[in-house]
């Protein structure tokens, strides 16, 4: 007897089977959250495959007063909203004509034939409401316990297909430290070029998760190796100092961009940006890294009054550049991170109204005069009070 899942029971996800079960039809998960619960890991978004059309899940959805988004019809997706949750829903679906980023769709009633247009075969598995796995192909299950990533049928063909499949499969290595495919592997050095037809928002999706990964190392060495920094990047890479961060686990969200930097030293960060098309968020911290060269050697004022002048993010992330590209102990480190995450900045006591009380008048003499008093305040360790402050006038 088969166990159904916790998450599998969770009310929303049985609405979308019963749906999809209507007038005949018939879905099931498909793909990560498939290849996810037997790994088990955390599951993520739920996407569903369905023998209807993307006409009939319309019609469907209308008739039980479900919203939905005609995500992509053309290609056979339609998201239905569930209580708010969305779940994408793709037919059953057979390529025949691609150009390397779209395909031409047939849509069918055929598992196997929809398994056999989908990139690794770990990602062609498909289940149940009740929780029962299905592996059209036969290699998926056991692919995935060998731990071992496949492309499906031709690796060549399945690139070609979409070369975004060159990064994903980097990044599942990355994600699950997985073994790989020889053949496979070997195919994908003279298929980089085709990452030039890939948007910056389709690369930074995936370069974001490879850098946000466990074993990066061993991915990045692997993407060296077939010379796809250059591809995308104009550029070589350096792998020296990200043991530091994988072997000392730090849960920021800058993480991923301060391993990024590390790899990259010999690449312009505007470049960077240019070919990930970075948020401005995302480049200012990427920017703002590599600029406090002595910051592991500050003592806890020092550090203070650093803080005070730019901030704890940007403190946070240059103390673990600069640690992971010195491999700087990392007991001391995580005291000094400690410290920045714990201080409270302090308020500068004195106002412009203080000074209009004592008779100065605004302008660029009064700007002067404070930030005089502010360096005097910093260099005091933030002691001196206000009265102290304004007898120093």
């Amino acid at each position: 007897m088969i166990q159904q899942a916790k998450w599998l029971k969770a009310k929303n996800i049985q609405s979308v089977f019963k749906l999809l079960h209507q007038n005949g039809g018939t879905g099931r998960i498909v793909g990560g959250a498939v290849r996810d619960h037997l790994l088990a890991v955390a599951i993520g978004d739920v996407d569903f495959c369905s023998t209807h059309s993307p006409e009939q899940l319309i019609k469907i959805a209308k008739q039980n007063n479900v919203r939905y988004i005609e995500t992509g019809v053309k290609y056979g997706t339609v998201t239905l909203i569930i209580n708010h949750q969305p779940f994408e829903v793709t037919s059953l679906r057979e390529d025949v004509e691609t150009d390397g980023r779209h395909a031409k769709v047939i849509f069918g009633a055929s598992f196997k034939k929809d398994a056999m247009r989908r990139d690794f075969t770990f990602n062609a598995l498909y289940m149940d409401a009740q929780g029962e796995v299905f592996d059209p192909l036969g290699t998926g299950i056991a692919d995935l316990e060998h731990r071992k990533i496949k492309f499906i049928g031709n690796a060549k063909q399945r690139i070609e297909e979409d070369y975004l499949r060159i990064l994903r499969y980097f990044r599942f290595i990355a994600r699950f430290g997985f073994d790989f495919d020889a053949a496979d592997y070997q195919k994908i050095p003279k298929l980089v070029a085709g990452l030039e037809q890939l948007s910056a928002e389709r690369l930074l999706v995936e370069f974001k998760r490879i850098y946000e990964s466990e074993f990066i190392v061993r991915a990045l060495g692997l993407m060296a190796e077939c010379k796809i920094f250059e591809q995308v990047f104009k550029s070589k890479i350096k792998l020296d100092n990200l043991e530091y961060l994988q072997i000392n686990t730090l849960s920021y969200n800058s993480i991923w961009l301060i391993q990024l930097k590390l790899s990259m030293q010999n690449i312009n960060d505007k470049s960077i940006g240019k070919c990930l098309k970075l948020s401005n968020k995302d480049q200012k911290i990427l920017n703002q890294l590599n600029q406090l060269s002595t910051i592991l050697s500050l003592d806890k004022d020092e550090l203070s009054r650093e803080i005070y002048n730019d901030g704890q993010e940007l403190i946070r992330n240059n103390l673990i550049y600069f640690a992971a590209e010195s491999n700087f102990d990392f007991i001391l480190l995580k005291q000094k991170l400690n410290f920045v995450e714990n201080f409270e900045i302090p308020i500068f006591p004195i106002k412009g109204a203080d000074l209009f009380d004592l008779g100065y008048k605004a302008g660029p003499d009064m700007g002067k005069l404070i930030k005089q008093l502010e360096t005097k305040w910093l260099n005091s360790n933030f002691k001196l009070a206000k009265s102290a402050l304004l007898k120093a006038i």
